[in-house]
This record gives C-alpha cells, structure tokens and sequence, in this order.
C-alpha cells in the first residue's frame, strides 16, 4: 500500500491517479494498423490449374502456362499467416459452378478444399443459387467458414432463413474489422434463387450497415461484394465510411498485367473518394483462382485509410509449353523460369500438400469421365458473349449448341421452328482438337433442361430487342445477348431503343431464310432458365412453357457425338456497332 505523512489525504490520491491511468489506458489507441488482406473470387469449382496465355517479360513469343489451383493459392495464404502479420484471407463468391467438381459432387468438394484453406469470409454470388434454396443450404451445411450478405432478405426461405447473416466482424491486434456481403441486385434475372428469396439494394442496405456498425465503435469496414467492378467503383462513390471494397462478379483483372501481355482493366487498388472525401479501395482478382490478390493497408487511429501497396499475383507452377501447344527447348524453359522467378506478378509456390491431396481424392472419381473423347473441334471454337472487333460474328460454338437444342426437339419430335441461347449459360471455348466428356460439362455446368414455347414473329422481335437494350442502355448482364438456330438476324447499335433489328429471318427446309412475320406464331426451344425469365428475359416471365426434361449438356454431347467433327456455322448474328 502507498503510504504517505498526510495520511487519508495522501491515501486518497494514488487511487485517483489509479483511476487517471486506467481511464488512459482505456481510451488509448495505436497511432496507426497495418492489415494484409489476401483475396480471391469467382472460382468456379476451379480447383486445379487451368491454362493462361502469357508473354515473358523477355518479350519472346507467348507461352501457356498452368496457372491457379486451390493448393498452390492455399500455400501463399499458410506462408502469410505464418509471417505473423494481421492477414484476412476473403472470397468475394462464385465459389462453385463450372467443372465437372461442381457437376458431380454439387458443392462438397469446393467446401472440403476451402475449409481447409479457411477463409475469413466469403460473399454468396449468384452461381450459388444455381440450384436454388436447396443447392445453397447445402453448401452452407458443409462450409465450415462464415458466409455474408446484408442485402438478401431469406426471412421467408424455410431452407435459408437465419444461414447467412449480414456481416462478420473480425478482431485483429485488438481493432474491430467489419466485413458486409453484398450480392448484385441481378440475382433474380441471372439464376436461380427462390421467389422467397428477396433481395434488396445495394447502396442503401450497405450504407444503413456501416451506419449500425460505427455506432458500435467499429471503424474499420470492407465491402465483400459480388456485384462487378464498374458497380463497386459506383457503390463507392455513393457511400460514406466504407474502406475497402473487395469484389467479385466481372471476372476484372486489375493491376500492371500489360507487359505479360493482358489486358487489366484499371488499376490495382483503384482508388475512389467516397461522399466524405475519404478514400476507398477497390480490388478484385480476376477468375478461376489464377490470380491472388495481395492488398497491405495502412490505417490512422480513427479507422481512415492512409496508404496502401501490393498487387495480385499470377499462380504458376508448370508445364510450360509454347502457344501453339509445343514443349519448350531447355535453354528456352530456363529463361522463362528465370524470369517469371524474377517477375513480382508471378509466384511459383509449392503446393499445399494436404489440399493438393484432398483434391486428388475427389478427382479420382471424375477423371476417367472427364478425359474420354467424344468429338473433334476441326478449328478452334471460342466463345465471346457479344460480338466485337475481334470476332465480329461472335462466338463460334454458342451458335452450335443452339443447333444442338433445335435437333434434339425435331428428332424426338416435339419440334420448334427456331432455337435460343443466352450468351451467358455457354462458359468456354473449344480449342482445335480433341474435345472431351469433360469440356462438353464445363461448357453448359448449369444442368439447364431444354424448353419450348410458342411466340409471334412480333414477340420474338421485341424479346431480342430487349435483350440487346439491357445489354447497350441499361448496363445489365451481357449474359444474355442472343444466339440463335434456325433463323438469323441484323442488329445496329446505333439505331434508338427498341428499332436496333432491321430484318429477321427464319430457315426453311432449305437452309434459305424468309422475313419472320410478326403475325405467325413460332416454336421457340430455349433453355428452361431463359424461358422462365433468367438472365433478363423478362417478357417470358410466367408464360407457359413445356420442359422437355431433356438436360443442355446431355444434348449437346449426344450432338456432337453424332457430328464426330465440330464445325463452324455460317454467321447468323449480324450487329453493326459503330
């Protein structure tokens, strides 16, 4: 006990002075906090390598590597975590959908590979609702990591209802981190969610978030978002009191890619003011797992952000083969592994053994399936979603599938005159050459079954109006640009609204095309997600349609099977766009 010669007078004083202290302590705070956040988003099932087309930074000719995989991107996320620093590992959603992993085992291998790697959130994006209410509570019932989103109201899902909860918040060092999910506005239009499940807009559900959270003391805010990086650089500007945005959706490679010969989008963060004048950082990482983002950011004692460095990361590991598919000379592969070694946008770490063999185990069962040969590609097929410079008819292999879809209904003789396929439910190209089991599921993953419905020349004029208006005025989905069999079409872009088709015209027996008479009505053969109004195709909402039962992906692998050789089809989409 502190003792004194005044006696109770100088007894009293050191417990205020105790008090004094503790008061400071209380109300300390670091002048300042470092956190390291390691990101990833639309992975897609991808859970081992895929192919990337890369210049060396030597400026020799370009060279394919094998870039992504779960174990490699799980070891530079361990390797982190043990360098001791303050770290949160994010996914920005889309975890699932798009290989034969997904196809066959509907989510449980994606969870057991990523409960492994433990990320410390993850945003829901609208492929998780690919097989509606069920398909996701599954998933969430596997996960063993929190999944987020403020802007979906599931009160009303039996399945969903109290699963995935508005935010997290982190603690870190001692300071609160707070991590608000958001999901694009598109959900309904682009999958397949329940009609119970509601989802609310983006901006005022985010701001009303952070709102709530900084009345809790909690200054420190990311926005893990699946909503596209043009709507996050938006999102940003209308908000206050967010710090980070870390997204998804767009598949947007950001940062200084150029000299391996891509294209990013912007830059890497990109950096927006918000309504205060403060600082927002917008990251994302591009697609399939080929690139993990790396962002390190400094923050003041009132939660601002002060500054910030890194960039994302190709992961590679090998082979590495040339363009057109040949192996490199040794002299050669020794200077290319000189200097992606050297190169600060490529990494080469080993592989997380333990996840590496947790894939291995669930690729055993689909592997006999995924390389059997079914067909040739005579040339390569690749897929674009709207047609551009580069291929000014557009993709070479959506056309295909959409005579795939008019075949099977005039061979089992439900018929239709024409056939559509949204640009979106197609996911790859086909390279010249061998096409396998498993390039036909990971071309259709969605498991779509084929529909038919009657519609006049009218009505399919106005719904391809409309799905080129959502596309060029409304800034929707590209997703569900129109190809077509059994009729043709022109477009220009610079016509107003709703007159961009000049001329339609529908194959006859003949192969010759006659104008499509607004007044006669037609057989349509869409996908069952189109036809119920998916990705934008609005006007087809609640009219009665027939579903076939019979499954895209097993169409069009009984198609091309029949083909034996795969072939381009003469240009049926003519689109001036200048």
């Amino acid at each position: 006990m502190f003792k004194g010669k005044d006696g109770p007078e100088m007894r009293g004083r050191p417990v205020t002075v105790i008090l004094f202290l503790s008061a400071v302590v209380l109300n300390y705070r670091a002048p300042g906090f470092t956190l390291e956040i390691l990101h990833i988003n639309d992975t897609h099932s991808n859970l081992l390598a895929s192919p990337l087309g890369i210049v060396p930074a030597d400026g020799g000719e370009e060279i394919s590597i094998m870039a992504g995989s779960a174990a490699r991107a799980s070891s530079m996320v361990g390797a982190a975590r043990e360098s001791g620093g303050d770290l949160l590992f994010l996914h920005a959603g889309d975890l699932v959908q798009g290989t034969l992993f997904y196809t066959v085992y509907g989510g449980a291998a994606d969870a057991d590979v990523y409960n492994l790697m433990r990320p410390d959130a993850m945003v829901p994006g609208n492929h998780e609702f690919d097989r509606g209410s069920e398909g996701l509570s599954y998933l969430l019932e596997q996960v063993r990591f929190p999944v987020v989103c403020a802007n979906l109201d599931l009160s009303g899902d039996s399945l969903l209802s109290g699963m995935i909860p508005s935010c997290t918040v982190i603690e870190r060092s001692g300071e609160r981190i707070a991590v608000i999910g958001l999901i694009t506005e598109e959900l309904p239009e682009i999958s397949s969610p329940s009609p119970e499940t509601l989802v609310l807009p983006v901006a005022e559900t985010a701001q009303r978030k952070i709102d709530s959270l900084v009345t809790l003391g909690i200054d420190k805010v990311i926005l893990l978002t699946h909503i596209g990086y043009d709507n996050d650089l938006q999102l940003a500007s209308r908000l206050r009191g967010a710090d980070l945005i870390v997204g998804g959706h767009s598949h947007t490679l950001l940062g200084d890619f150029a000299p391996l010969g891509l294209d990013p989008a912007g830059d890497y963060p990109t950096v927006v003011s918000d309504l205060n004048g403060d600082t927002v950082l917008v990251v994302q990482a591009w697609r399939y797992g080929q690139v993990l983002g790396r962002l390190t950011v400094e923050f003041d004692d009132t939660g601002r952000v002060t500054s910030w460095s890194g960039s994302p990361v190709i992961l590679t590991g090998g082979p590495f083969v040339t363009g057109s598919g040949d192996s490199l000379s040794s002299e050669r592969l020794e200077e290319v592994l000189s200097g992606l070694t050297s190169d600060t946008l490529v990494a080469m770490p080993p592989e997380d053994r333990l996840v590496a063999g947790t894939v291995e185990a669930y690729l055993e069962a689909i592997e006999e399936m995924q390389s059997e040969s079914v067909a040739v590609a005579a040339v390569d097929l690749p897929h674009v979603r709207v047609p551009g410079e580069d291929l000014p008819e557009g993709s070479l292999i959506a056309p295909i599938v959409c005579d795939a879809l008019l075949w099977k209904v005039r061979e089992v003789g439900t018929g239709a005159d024409i056939a559509l396929q949204n640009a979106g439910g197609v996911r790859i190209d086909f390279p010249r050459g061998t096409v396998t089991l498993g390039d036909v599921y990971r071309l259709l993953p969605f498991g779509n079954t084929l529909a038919v419905l009657d519609l006049t020349g009218d009505e399919v004029r106005r719904m391809i109006e409309n799905a080129l208006s959502d596309i060029f005025d409304r800034g929707c989905s590209d997703g569900a640009f129109p190809y077509v069999s059994g009729m043709s079409y022109r477009a220009s872009m610079n016509a107003p609204e709703g007159t961009r088709i000049s001329w339609i015209g529908v194959s006859g027996s003949d192969g010759v095309y006659t104008e499509m008479d607004p007044g006669t009505t037609y057989r349509l053969v869409t996908n069952a997600f189109v036809a119920g109004g998916g990705d934008g195709y609005t006007m087809l909402k609640g009219r009665p349609f027939t579903d076939t039962g019979f499954t895209d992906s097993e169409v069009f692998l009984e198609y091309i099977r029949s083909l034996g050789t795969v072939e381009p089809v003469p240009q049926r989409v003519f689109l001036q766009l200048d």
